[in-house]
């Protein structure tokens, strides 16, 4: 209950800048007593059993009537994007690590890597522009007044970063683990090359997949607000960063809880996919 409230604490605080900072005929005022009025209104609210309102555009909305089905997308999102990058990274990072098409494809990767993370969504939009020129297939939707023409391509872009991560991460690990004597005994003995990668180096390699875990999710979220900011996606960001009215604090406030929540519930359910992938594969 503690961490909950220090979160929420937190959270109001980062929301509370736009509001405790303004200018005033080119002067910085710094007005704390808005952000408190402010907080204590959210709280009468949720106390009341409501989370109050916000406006999308000239429409004034319930919050707890949209946070529902935008959580749900943004948990779409966040989930699928975190699931690739842990399968590819085991798959191209470890299992298939050994084939040369692979390292050729992550020495593309270490390339592509340099490239911040943002720049490489830009230019995935304008691909995808210059695509429908050319094709007339609509992949994205880039007007303000509609939402996103597909949930795949936002998928996709917001995969790029953490599936990198990752996956530099893993390929490193199994440089070193695949170095040590006990690996080469045991190659040496006759074991198969995929017993000795599923029961030797990925065992090895997990404590350094999970520790990293909560950094690939961070780069995803980081991420998020990108890709659903530009591409029109109907999610939690929506709260935060409206296109048509003025910053609500109220909204904005639920929608950083609620991505801190969903990053948890990721979290969570990628150990527990992880540990059916050791039942049912490692452990049988």
């Amino acid at each position: 209950m503690k961490q909950i409230l220090g979160v929420f604490f937190l959270v109001i605080v980062i929301c509370g800048g736009p509001i405790m900072l303004t200018t005033v005929k080119e002067e910085v005022v710094f007005a704390p007593e808005k952000v408190v009025s402010h907080s204590v209104y959210l709280i009468q609210q949720i106390a009341g059993g409501s989370l109050g309102t916000y406006y999308l555009g000239d429409y004034e909305r319930s919050i707890a009537a949209d946070i529902l089905p935008f959580a749900i997308s943004t948990f779409e999102l966040l989930f699928t994007s975190v699931l690739i990058a842990v399968l590819a990274g085991l798959m191209f990072g470890l299992f298939l690590q050994r084939f040369g098409f692979v390292r050729k494809f992550q020495r593309l990767l270490d390339l592509v890597s340099t490239i911040p993370d943002f720049i490489l969504i830009f230019l995935s939009i304008l691909a995808a522009v210059s695509f429908y020129k050319l094709t007339s297939i609509r992949i994205i939707t880039l007007s303000p007044t509609s939402d996103a023409a597909n949930s795949w391509f936002p998928i996709l872009l917001l995969s790029i970063g953490p599936t990198i991560f990752l996956l530099k991460v893993i390929s490193l690990k199994y440089v070193q683990i695949g170095g040590e004597d006990y690996i080469k005994t045991a190659l040496a003995k006759g074991m198969s090359i995929w017993h000795v990668l599923i029961h030797h180096v990925y065992k090895n390699i997990k404590p350094y997949l999970l520790a990293d875990l909560k950094k690939t999710i961070a780069i995803t979220v980081a991420n998020l607000f990108i890709v659903e900011y530009l591409l029109n996606v109907v999610g939690l960001t929506r709260f935060i960063f409206s296109k048509s009215s003025a910053y609500q604090f109220n909204s904005a406030v639920m929608g950083l809880m609620g991505i801190i929540f969903l990053s948890l519930l990721v979290y969570l359910l990628i150990r527990v996919i992880l540990y059916l992938f050791e039942r049912v594969v490692v452990y049988k």
